[in-house]
């Protein structure tokens, strides 16, 4: 790739994002317009991207601060991440205490369940599709492990890494000890209060001695905790793909040319948006939309301008001194344009020895701390939460199962072992609506 291709689509770019944020910045001054509350991190959010695009209407960019504010929103989200992976626990904990409150249970045939759940998982032609259907079925199982057992599963199927990197083993660790609650975001209690308090309410519960009217406060607490999530993540991707594109922007506008008439409405969106906001006024108004009628198709027009260029030829352009800083621009506006909205704008640094392919021993080594610390985190903890963590373990671990057979052993063997009726009935109705969710129920 040569330096003006490169220029090419820095222009491509910042076309695409102009549109695409000019739109989304109108959809986001409706919704603010229409919100009564945010959460508190949000509004501090909202309130420093205002200030920048205060600053871009009168030709200033600060690129440190967009860079800042989309950190803080990155470390935003992985807070919410984290609260819905805890929530996600405890549903399943209450999903299983809730039988005990009925007056009657329907009872269930092993044998029939198990055929029934055999059937859901081969019925699936695609391997990948019947991993995935295996993951599913072991996350609502009903669990009886002890910890020694349990870490014996857990060791033969991170087995699997032997041979491989380092690397690769450590973010696999990361994950499974941010999904047992092992490593939690710093900010969770800053960044959302409220929802640690509900946090709070459920991990100190008395599960054991639970009352009807205890159990049906726990429920509502953990109902409102998703609702207010739901609202907090769908802010946070608002949010970064506003901030992503504004980035864009600031990157390339200097030396893109575009047209005048284009830019002239682009930039009436932005500044029309912009005051509304600073008046507490409608976004929408009768000039505003047709504004928007001449926006329509420019989004998807300059997406597939943008979408042309081969961006593995960057390599080449890196090898130019000359070209060097267009390389580092474009590899960073390739990521705030690609789907995965919160990536690191950071060239990784590969750590020494991550490339190094692990022995069984090595392996053994690097699992043996997240081991220990899970089984030590299991001695405060009460069973039924213990169990809620081996499940939602054993549905992101590598598939340790190597036939059929095997498959229909553990799922028997779960389902034989747990003596607590409102628990297993819960467990089997919850795979039932997982396969009928699919058409696939046998």
């Amino acid at each position: 790739m040569d330096n003006r291709n490169g220029k090419r689509m820095m222009a491509a770019a910042c076309r695409y994002a102009s549109c695409r944020f000019a739109l989304n910045y109108c959809m986001y001054g409706d919704m603010l317009s229409d919100r009564n509350e945010d959460s508190d991190s949000l509004k501090t959010f909202q309130k420093s991207f205002h200030q920048l695009m205060g600053e871009y209407l009168n030709n200033r960019c600060d690129i440190e601060k967009i860079d800042e504010l989309r950190n803080q929103i990155i470390r935003e989200t992985e807070a919410a991440s984290a609260y819905l992976d805890c929530f996600r626990i405890y549903e399943y904990v209450l999903n299983r205490l809730e039988g005990r409150f009925k007056e009657s249970l329907p009872v269930y045939e092993d044998s029939q369940v198990i055929d029934a759940i055999m059937g859901y998982i081969v019925s699936a032609k695609e391997t990948a599709i019947q991993n995935e259907r295996i993951k599913s079925v072991l996350e609502q199982l009903p669990l009886r492990f002890t910890k020694a057992k349990f870490s014996a599963i857990v060791s033969q199927a991170l087995s699997i890494y032997e041979g491989t990197d380092q690397k690769s083993l450590k973010q696999v660790l990361k994950m499974l000890r941010s999904e047992s609650m092992l490593d939690l975001p710093e900010n969770m209690q800053e960044s959302q209060p409220v929802l640690w308090e509900m946090l709070k309410k459920l991990r100190d519960a008395d599960y054991k001695n639970l009352t009807e009217e205890q159990f049906h406060e726990l429920l509502n607490c953990l109902t409102l905790a998703e609702e207010k999530l739901s609202v907090l993540s769908s802010d946070c991707m608002m949010m970064m793909d506003l901030v992503n594109d504004f980035y864009v922007i600031c990157l390339t506008r200097k030396d893109t040319l575009m047209d005048s008439q284009e830019e002239a409405l682009i930039h009436g969106i932005i500044e029309s948006v912009f005051q509304s906001l600073e008046q507490d006024e409608s976004v929408f108004h009768p000039e505003m939309e047709e504004r928007l009628v001449q926006m329509e198709g420019r989004q998807e027009r300059y997406y597939e301008q943008w979408s042309r260029y081969d961006l593995s030829d960057l390599d080449a352009l890196n090898s130019d001194e000359e070209g060097r800083a267009d390389y580092q621009l474009l590899r960073k506006i390739d990521l705030l344009l690609s789907t995965s909205s919160f990536m690191s704008l950071e060239e990784e640094v590969p750590e020494p020895g991550d490339d190094i392919l692990l022995s069984r021993k090595a392996v053994e080594e690097m699992c043996a701390p997240f081991l220990h610390d899970l089984e030590e985190s299991w001695k405060s903890m009460p069973k039924c939460v213990m169990r809620s963590v081996m499940a939602k373990l054993l549905a992101v671990l590598p598939m340790f199962f190597t036939s059929s057979d095997e498959i229909r052993e553990f799922i028997g063997g779960c389902l034989s072992a747990c003596a607590d009726l409102p628990e297993k009935t819960a467990s089997i109705q919850l795979i039932h609506e997982l396969m009928e969710s699919e058409d696939a129920f046998v």
